[in-house]
């Protein structure tokens, strides 16, 4: 994928142009050039720290490179941009009701916890994300799944 070829962009909603190519830009080296890739996204969050698709993408290239330090930080910034638009309040324990955004920035930090051997913490979180989400819209499940599984894991494991 090149960030000139329309038909294989990713659809990052209604961004200025030299944000968008900059997020395309990311998207198409992630596999072949990751420090590109990272670039580009913190030449985002640079320019518009408010955008939550550089969020989000800077979190999951840190988690598909297991560069878990560097995820949890971008996971909480993420939350905190998402939290900030939504006009929820910074702490994900009082919210009551969240919109996607929020709701998928929270699945993420929740991910990174998860794994960051931080098992309650990320535990906590994705209940909170599936009582808010019961249509399972942002996919709640399937880190709620990954949770349990990495929990039976490790009660398979030697003592």
């Amino acid at each position: 994928m090149t960030p000139d070829d329309d038909d294989e962009k990713l659809d990052f909603g209604k961004l200025p142009p030299e944000i968008d190519l900059l997020l395309q830009q990311g998207v198409a080296a992630h596999f072949s050039d990751p420090a590109l890739a990272e670039r580009s996204f913190l030449a985002v969050l640079a320019l518009a720290p408010q955008t939550l698709p550089a969020h989000r993408c800077l979190v999951k290239h840190y988690n598909r490179c297991r560069q878990f330090d560097k995820a949890l930080p971008a996971a909480r910034n993420w939350l905190e941009a998402a939290a900030a638009l939504a006009g929820l309040p910074a702490d994900w324990r009082l919210w009551k009701s969240a919109p996607g955004n929020a709701l998928a920035a929270l699945k993420g930090l929740a991910f990174v916890h998860l794994r960051s051997d931080q098992l309650p913490l990320a535990a906590d979180m994705i209940a909170r994300v599936i009582a808010m989400d019961p249509e399972d819209a942002v996919g709640g499940s399937v880190v709620a799944a990954l949770l349990e599984e990495t929990r039976l894991s490790m009660q398979g494991l030697p003592g």
